[in-house]
């Protein structure tokens, strides 16, 4: 009976809800060759960074922009900001295109009004830096370069000191960078300067980046890994640049990073940098440096079609599951609205607030076929009235803390997680009662959920 409710809920769930979306672009900022990167800490509130050394901020989410910084002897590759105040912008540093520029990363603590260069660290200073990831309200994490040498850099205080590591051990040069929280996270790069004959390569690492294991290696050379995209815990991309005209193909995990799957990108001479999923299925790739536009799937990359919208596009970066922003020749601005019997408000959330995990009870589809194949996950709400960092773990009914389902910055507004009843190790937990808390500024809420299986 219970089970035949829940089919009949999940039916109404996804038959009288729809969504439309679009991609915008935002013509206000001036058209360069390509920024390389793209931050927003609130719905308004964001910046971009080019090659030429340029951060611009904009006040209304890309209505206008307004250029706040300028290092022509810079080529800015990565930005993030923790909060309105304190961000910071990776150079790519000597050697690349037309950078002079020595410093690696600058930093700025009054909402990028001013910046200064970060002038020590712990260990070696990296060359340079490509891909920048803010974890949460303190972990920053950071890797260089597109030609080497390889290096990580990470913050725990928020940027008062940076510690760098050596990792020509692992990769000769990283491009991106992803954490799915403060001790676990994934690098991508390359496995020769040499471009020519270069693989593409995924690190891994469970210590907070002091110690990596090469979780993957592409199987043809002339070609290097270039940006990441994890939209939930475990199903995650990888894009693949190669500059030699012939198909290409990007990366695929379902598994939380433990395995990679090579997945072909159909359009041949197509040049794959940006690539962004705003949940499972729906993405986009980007790059070419053409009058080629970015290409859309919404299978999970089984197939793809011109999106449309977009050139050089090299960053995807989502607030929620209705708003995001991309960077290439100009930045773009996605919008998704649902509509049907009822429509969510897509107005900020007056206070904090979790919801109960829907469906609730639910099924592991392994032993319940009514379901087919694979996991039957839940979905859990909450909402923000400000740009908060958002810890939500799950814990049994002995208090013992069983998953971390998320620590990370989050703007203000609806958002929602998938959960898929597995342990942080990916180990299917047992039937029973288990329990659900959010942590977000000084907002705490607990919730129970039911397991069955």
């Amino acid at each position: 009976m219970l089970r035949n409710l829940l089919m009949v809920i999940l039916f109404f769930s996804t038959t009288l809800f729809s969504q439309t979306s679009s991609w915008q672009t935002l013509n206000s900022v001036p058209v360069v060759s390509r920024y390389n990167d793209i931050y927003f800490v609130t719905p308004t509130l964001g910046w971009i960074a080019n090659g030429s050394g340029q951060i611009y901020r904009t006040l209304d989410g890309g209505v206008s922009w307004v250029k706040q910084f300028e290092k022509s002897a810079a080529h800015f590759r990565s930005i993030g900001f923790v909060d309105s105040l304190n961000g910071w912008a990776g150079n790519v540093g000597p050697g690349e295109f037309d950078a002079t520029d020595t410093s690696t990363i600058y930093q700025t603590t009054d909402g990028g009004t001013t910046w200064a260069a970060v002038r020590s660290y712990i260990g070696p200073k990296p060359r340079g830096l490509c891909g920048m990831h803010v974890v949460n309200d303190s972990v920053v994490c950071a890797v260089g370069r597109v030609r080497g040498p390889a290096f990580f850099a990470r913050t725990t205080n928020r940027g008062k000191t940076w510690t760098s590591k050596d990792m020509s051990q692992y990769a000769a040069g990283l491009i991106d960078v992803y954490f799915f929280h403060p001790d676990t996270g994934v690098a991508v790069g390359l496995t020769n300067v040499d471009h020519n004959s270069s693989s593409g390569v995924v690190l891994f690492t469970v210590d907070g980046g002091q110690t990596w294991e090469k979780r993957f290696t592409t199987t043809r050379v002339g070609e290097w890994c270039w940006k990441i995209s994890f939209p939930s815990k475990k199903v995650g991309y990888a894009s693949i640049q190669r500059n030699s005209r012939i198909a290409n193909q990007f990366l695929k995990t379902t598994d939380g990073g433990k395995t990679w799957q090579e997945k072909p990108f159909p359009i041949n001479q197509y040049f794959i940098q940006g690539i962004g999923f705003i949940n499972d299925s729906l993405g986009w790739i980007g790059g070419n440096s053409t009058a080629s536009s970015g290409y859309q799937t919404m299978d999970g990359g089984e197939t793809w079609q011109p999106a449309g919208f977009g050139t050089s596009l090299n960053r995807f970066r989502f607030l929620n599951d209705t708003l995001g922003y991309a960077s290439g020749q100009r930045a773009y601005k996605y919008v998704a609205k649902t509509t049907g019997v009822a429509e969510r408000a897509q107005t900020i959330p007056k206070s904090f607030s979790l919801e109960q995990n829907f469906p609730n009870p639910f099924w592991s589809a392994a032993t319940s076929p009514a379901f087919g194949g694979g996991n039957l996950s839940t979905t859990i709400q909450f909402s923000l009235p400000k740009a908060s960092n958002v810890r939500i773990t799950v814990f049994d009914v002995n208090g013992r803390q069983l998953d971390d389902i998320l620590n990370q910055t989050r703007a203000a507004g609806t958002h929602t997680v998938i959960w898929d009843a597995a342990d942080k190790e990916g180990r299917p937990l047992s039937a029973g009662v288990y329990f659900y808390k959010l942590t977000a500024a000084d907002f705490t809420a607990t919730r129970k959920l039911i397991l069955l299986r």
